[in-house]
């Protein structure tokens, strides 16, 4: 557990903005998920995170300087923040407990699939789905949903071979970068100055190749450098205020400007859009019963990192809406999701099996180019190369859609992913609404409100 409590709080104290970097909400922090750490512990804990601040962002930085006091605030700030939970004046996080039918009708799901086929790596599988405590299981963790993650206990506890098997898809959905797109990178960082200013009908499969020619990737990589040299000249990412900057300002102002570039002159572009993180996936609208909203995949998800668990439930939701209105091939077809943390982006991909078995993959993690410097010698073509490789697999993507048809038939198949405790049927928030309505009505008589 201490383990966990350092990470979330030194994650705190580098990723959240100075200004709320504060004794007390460094304590909440480190009790939200768990009351029963030791105020000694804890302390120790917070210390230490402070001393890695120090190797991170300098003695002289802002935010070491603000970090610097919170021991000497401690104290105080402790029993202000037990005193806050004992009056229940904070909300505090809880796991969803494991009384819900849900799961354990998907893990049962889960494992007759996985005993339908008799292959090594099924069997493998199976047994290790068997011997997870059921009773540990939350919404929050993919098996519960019926997704098996490549970094979940039940495939890191697979033989080699078997593991190597499980892999196979996502090795051969990644493809190492061509030595002219190094090259390529490596000759844009060294003469960089700040006055710098086909056809898919043919069925295409991941198999470790490029789909498309040397000449094609050198004119996309361009414009991916383009992209970034907007960022270098932008005073906003420069020394002083870059450490200012939110994981949304560089969603906005870095991340959709790259895919865009990235996915510029992509074929058949108007049949997918970019979704980003404050707009709800219609994935999961449609699970929750919000109504179907067409035939556009909508296979790619920005998402922040505290959206982690959103972003596989929403892969997971993506895959079933995909398939009901066609039924692109398994193994191959995958929902592509993008995952930001700080100044890091990580290209994640869900597939379905042949045995109808979720995939959660994660595919590429490389920095940020945020700033010209020495560094990104090395950062840039690994930026790079995760944006070629995310265009590969949208354009394999894109050709698995146009050579199905249209699915006829009126059987839709239920997402598996288990709903959070914070999500209402349709039914419940028109309840809702009903009554906040009847409410408004009778206290403000006399005032005019809009509400959106």
């Amino acid at each position: 557990m201490s383990t966990t409590v350092f990470n979330r709080i030194l994650d705190f104290m580098k990723d959240e903005p100075v200004k709320h970097i504060t004794a007390g909400s460094v304590i909440y922090k480190g009790t939200e998920e768990d009351q029963t750490i030791s105020k000694d512990e804890l302390l120790k804990l917070t210390i230490n995170a402070i001393r890695s601040i120090k190797n991170i962002a300098g003695e002289d930085s802002e935010r070491f300087r603000k970090i610097s006091n919170i021991p000497l605030e401690f104290e105080c700030a402790y029993e202000t923040i037990c005193s806050l939970r004992d009056i229940k004046a904070l909300k505090t996080s809880e796991q969803v407990p494991f009384n819900d039918d849900t799961i354990k009708k998907n893990i049962r799901s889960l494992q007759g699939k996985l005993l339908s086929d008799s292959s090594p790596l099924s069997v493998e599988l199976y047994q290790n789905v068997k011997n997870i405590p059921i009773t540990n299981l939350t919404w929050e963790d993919p098996l519960s949903s019926q997704v098996i993650s490549d970094d979940s206990i039940v495939v890191k506890k697979l033989s080699p071979k078997q593991y190597q098997n499980f892999m196979k898809p996502a090795r051969n959905m990644t493809t190492p970068l061509p030595d002219l797109i190094q090259d390529k990178c490596h000759e844009f960082v060294s003469g960089f100055s700040e006055e710098y200013t086909d056809d898919l009908c043919i069925k295409l499969t991941h198999n470790g190749e490029w789909k498309e020619s040397d000449e094609t990737l050198i004119r996309v990589t361009q414009d991916i450098l383009d992209a970034v040299a907007n960022v270098w000249m932008n005073p906003a990412f420069g020394p002083e205020l870059m450490k200012t900057q939110s994981e949304g300002t560089y969603v906005t102002d870095v991340i959709i400007p790259s895919i865009r570039a990235s996915l510029k002159g992509l074929p058949y572009r108007q049949s997918a859009f970019i979704s980003t993180a404050e707009r709800q996936s219609i994935a999961s609208a449609d699970r929750k019963g919000d109504g179907y909203f067409g035939k556009r995949p909508d296979f790619i998800d920005i998402k922040k990192r505290e959206d982690e668990v959103k972003l596989w439930r929403e892969t997971n939701d993506g895959m079933f809406w995909v398939r009901q209105g066609c039924k692109p091939e398994k193994d191959q077809f995958g929902i592509v999701g993008i995952q930001v943390a700080g100044t890091e982006i990580q290209l994640n991909v869900l597939i379905r099996d042949n045995l109808d078995v979720h995939r959660y993959y994660h595919l590429k993690k490389t920095q940020i180019p945020i700033q010209w410097s020495d560094p990104t010698l090395s950062t840039l073509p690994e930026f790079v190369e995760l944006l070629l490789n995310l265009r590969n697999i949208l354009i394999v993507n894109l050709s698995l859609l146009m050579q199905v048809p249209t699915s006829k038939t009126h059987r839709v198949e239920k997402s598996t992913t288990v709903s959070s405790p914070r999500e209402e049927t349709p039914d419940e928030q028109h309840k809702k609404r009903q009554r906040r309505s009847k409410k408004t009505s009778r206290s403000n008589e006399h005032r005019t409100s809009a509400y959106f």
